[in-house]
């Protein structure tokens, strides 16, 4: 079961252009049941990166919808050491029936506040992008 701030790996699931992508590790945002586009969902996640290099850290921050995340702001024993970052404008609904994953850790609760936050004012400004096609099957034939 997963909760608000914790930080799961989803071991198989489509991104946001419908490529299927293996083991990433997302951030809860919800995790109530409710419907969007007639599709059932039980909890709603963002996607954290790690940075490459310098120059990818560089380039990635300068957008205000990418929120940086540092190995202390995680609470976990399996951390990879490396900085990343949040996709805090892609939404990303899942059907945990639908998917295979685990709690990996939790965010500290001051990044989940300023996730939550930046979230908020993304809304305000229209630019989120809603990515629901993990609530189709994910396998692919």
């Amino acid at each position: 079961m997963c909760k608000l701030g914790d930080i799961v790996i989803i071991k198989e699931f489509k991104n946001e252009v419908g490529q299927l992508v293996k083991k990433h590790s997302f951030v809860v945002i919800n995790d109530e049941h409710n419907r969007i586009e007639g599709m059932n969902y039980d909890f709603v996640a963002n996607m954290i990166c790690s940075f490459h290099n310098d120059e990818h850290k560089t380039r990635k921050l300068r957008y205000k919808e990418n929120l940086r995340v540092i190995e202390k702001m995680v609470n976990s024993e399996n951390t990879n050491g490396r900085e990343g970052f949040i996709k805090a404008d892609q939404l990303y609904y899942f059907d945990k029936c639908k998917i295979d994953y685990y709690v990996f850790g939790y965010l500290n609760k001051d990044l989940l506040d300023d996730l939550l936050q930046l979230i908020l004012l993304l809304s305000e400004e229209g630019k989120l992008k809603y990515v629901t096609s993990n609530l189709e099957d994910v396998t692919v034939e």
